[in-house]
Formats: C-alpha cells, sequence, structure tokens
C-alpha cells in the first residue's frame, strides 16, 4: 500500500510538473503571438458655436496603443493604452470641453475573453460598437483624439445559422474627457455623460444597464439587425429608460436601400415628453457617371418627446441623417423631419463628399440647414489626411447670429 501510494505521488507529482511545463510554454507563446497595433494620431478643431463672438480652437497630438495575446486554451486578454496632449487652445466658451480637452494618458481597454466552439465572453473595460451602445467612431461626428469606453461584460453566440446573439452587461462607463481639461475616470453613467446627442433635464445616474443584440443575415444580400437597451435608475428619482432599435440593410444592383426605427422611453422627461420614436431610410451607391457616388436620407421623429439613441458618443451617429460634424443632435429632436444628401467625387488620390440637409421643426430652435464638405487623402503607407468643414444655420436663436461654423482636421499614422 505504501509502495503504491509512494509511486502514485510520484506520478501526480510528475504529472503536474508536465502540465507546468505545457502551460508554460503555451503562456508565452500566447504572449509571443500577440498582436501589437497602435495609432499617433493629431486632431485640430475651430468652432464659433451659435455665432460666439470669439470662436473656440484647439490642437491636439497623441494616439493609442493596444495589445491582444493570442490563443491559451480559448482564453485572451487585450489591453489599450490612450494618452492625449493639448499643443494650443482658445477655450472661449468651453466647446471641447467634452471632447478634445485632455490631458494625460489613460487604460482605455482591459479585458479577458474566452472563445468556445461558436461562443465567445468578453468581461472588463472594453471598447463597444453595437447600435445603442457604441464607442466613438471613426470617420463619424463622434470621431476624437480619443475614445470612450465601458466596463462590460459580453456573451456572444452564433450557433444559429447565419445569426449571432450578443447579450450585455454595462456597469460603469470611461468619457473621453472630465469636462475639466483631463482625461476621464471609469464611474456610474448619468445622463449628461453618456447621451451625447439629446439635451437632458439635470443629472440622473443608473446603476447599470442591460443589452440585448439579434443579427441575421440569413436571406441573401438583407441584414437584419434589433437591438435592445435597459437603464437601470440609480435612486428613487432616478426613473429607468428603455429603448429598441431595428435596422434593415438590403443591397441591389450596387445599391444599398436601408430602414431603420427607433423607440425610447425615458420618464426622466417632463410629462408628454416621455416618448420619442423616429424613423428613416437612406439609400447609397455608386451613380453610374465616372467614381461618383451619392448618399440619400430622411429621418423623421413623431413623438412629443426627443429620441434617446443610448450609451456612448458613437450613438451620436445613429440616426441615418446624422451630419459628419455635428451629429444627429439636431434629427433627433422631438416632431422633427430632416433630409440630408450628398455626392461622393474622387479625385486622384483624394475622395471629397460634398453634402447638405436640411431639419423642420416648431421647437424653440427652429429650422435648421447645414451644409459642409470633407476631403480624405491617404498619401502614404498607413498615414491619413482628413479635412472636414461644416456650416449651420439655426431659424431661431438668442444670438443675432445663430450660424455655427466648424473645421476639423485629422492627422493619423496607424501600424
Amino acid at each position: 500500500m505504501k509502495k503504491f501510494t509512494k509511486r502514485s505521488l510520484i506520478a501526480a507529482l510528475s504529472l503536474t510538473s508536465l502540465m507546468t511545463n505545457v502551460s508554460a510554454d503555451n503562456l508565452a507563446d500566447a504572449f509571443s503571438n500577440g498582436k501589437l497595433k497602435g495609432e499617433v494620431k493629431s486632431v485640430y478643431s475651430d468652432s464659433n458655436f451659435l455665432g460666439k463672438a470669439k470662436a473656440d480652437d484647439i490642437a491636439t497630438i497623441g494616439g493609442s496603443l493596444g495589445y491582444i495575446t493570442g490563443d491559451f486554451y480559448g482564453f485572451s486578454a487585450g489591453a489599450t493604452f490612450q494618452v492625449s496632449h493639448v499643443l494650443s487652445e482658445d477655450n472661449n466658451n468651453g466647446v471641447f470641453a467634452s471632447d478634445l480637452d485632455a490631458q494625460g494618458s489613460v487604460l482605455s481597454e482591459s479585458y479577458l475573453e474566452y472563445k468556445l466552439a461558436n461562443t465567445s465572453a468578453k468581461a472588463g473595460r472594453q471598447f463597444i460598437y453595437t447600435p445603442l451602445v457604441s464607442t466613438a467612431i471613426d470617420g463619424k461626428s463622434s470621431e476624437s483624439l480619443l475614445k470612450d469606453s465601458f466596463e462590460a461584460y459580453l456573451l456572444t453566440n452564433s450557433d444559429i445559422p447565419d445569426t449571432t446573439i450578443t447579450l450585455g452587461y454595462i456597469s460603469k462607463y470611461l468619457a473621453k474627457t472630465d469636462g475639466t481639461g483631463d482625461v476621464a475616470n471609469s464611474e456610474n453613467f448619468s445622463l449628461t455623460n453618456t447621451f451625447s446627442a439629446v439635451p437632458t433635464n439635470g443629472t440622473n445616474s443608473y446603476d447599470d444597464a442591460y443589452t440585448v443584440l439579434l443579427k441575421n443575415n440569413s436571406i441573401k444580400d438583407l441584414t437584419l439587425q434589433a437591438q435592445y437597451l435597459g437603464l437601470n435608475g440609480k435612486e428613487s428619482t432616478d426613473k429607468d429608460i428603455n429603448i429598441a432599435y431595428f435596422q434593415a440593410d438590403y443591397v441591389i444592383a450596387n445599391q444599398t436601400l436601408s430602414a431603420q426605427l427607433i423607440k425610447s422611453k425615458n420618464d426622466n422627461q417632463p410629462t408628454g415628453q416621455e416618448d420619442g420614436l423616429a424613423y428613416g431610410f437612406k439609400a447609397t451607391g455608386p451613380l453610374g457617371i465616372s467614381n461618383l457616388a451619392y448618399v440619400a436620407a430622411f429621418n423623421s421623429s413623431t413623438e412629443d418627446g426627443d429620441v434617446n439613441l443610448g450609451m456612448g458618443t458613437g450613438t451620436s451617429d445613429l440616426l441615418f441623417t446624422a451630419m459628419p460634424v455635428n451629429g444627429s443632435g439636431v434629427p433627433a429632436r422631438a416632431n422633427t423631419d430632416t433630409l440630408v444628401g450628398g455626392i461622393v467625387i474622387p479625385i486622384l488620390d483624394v475622395t471629397t463628399v460634398a453634402y447638405a440637409g436640411n431639419s423642420w421643426s416648431n421647437d424653440m430652435v427652429g429650422d435648421v440647414f447645414a451644409t459642409g464638405a470633407m476631403a480624405i487623402y491617404p498619401f502614404y503607407k498607413n498615414f491619413l489626411l482628413k479635412v472636414n468643414y461644416e456650416h449651420v444655420e439655426v431659424e431661431e436663436s438668442i444670438l443675432e447670429d445663430g450660424n455655427t461654423d466648424v473645421t476639423r482636421v485629422y492627422l493619423s499614422y496607424k501600424f
């Protein structure tokens, strides 16, 4: 018996040693097979918001550095650091307080992910890109020097053919800035720090949020997606918020035809303004003339309340009529119709987009007209230069000149 026990102990120690050596080797391989990526970026912006006597301008430089390990028995880990430095600034009206005005570095991603067959689980601080929960999106109005992120748990499964289901729980939010010139700290989310596209009544805080997203492409050339987002109020005075979203995209003869519907309920709003609803249509594709292309979009909000677009600055680009600089704030207003059109003109290596839009409403702002242009120039390998200009005219304004002119210049190098 003692002999058997001794041999069993030796065998167990040998097996443990073997497993340790195998795990160590595989863990080392996981790190050596990891991927490093990053970006060096500079952003300049100038804005005379609503015709202010003195314009705001800011020049920043910074970037990001991210690393994702290789697979280790289905596990992987990732981290992303971001840094921002303000080179110069004329801060007359606080226009860039929640956008570009940030000094310092921040750990924007730190997560662990596990994959098994068609299921993945991701936990920790992370960038999220879904219709109703979204980090800032490059190439859209939400693009900045820094990206916002979430502390969340996501479970994604694709066992059903041509269908992806994502379940999510979000506990905290990390904004681009803290609003006072520094990078932000992770904190409980509130209407003021996550719903950038829609004005709010005071500050309402939330303990957590949950979401479910379904995406299906079982029908050829047709993609359907639907998402629900619910936020739980932190105090008795903080009412819950519920948002539902649906989108369909159909490709035919090189044209993409899209439709969307969003419905929100926010009981923090005054009586009669709790419900928001908007639908929209969009068409994009080549014009058949040289390399010209087009985009045409329409949105209509039909309730007495503003449409709540979700969490994160990326949701400010959710509506089809979102402007490249000013986003969806205008078309998300209550009882508002918005029409936008643009033409894409490639000239040598430069892609130029000219666009215009009008929004009709009887609210205190009234009708809003906007026009603008953007140029995108990938002038060298991994280098990109983008220039945006947008002019906005407001029908009703407390200022004699309520027009807004915004210029944005992006220069980036990705590796």
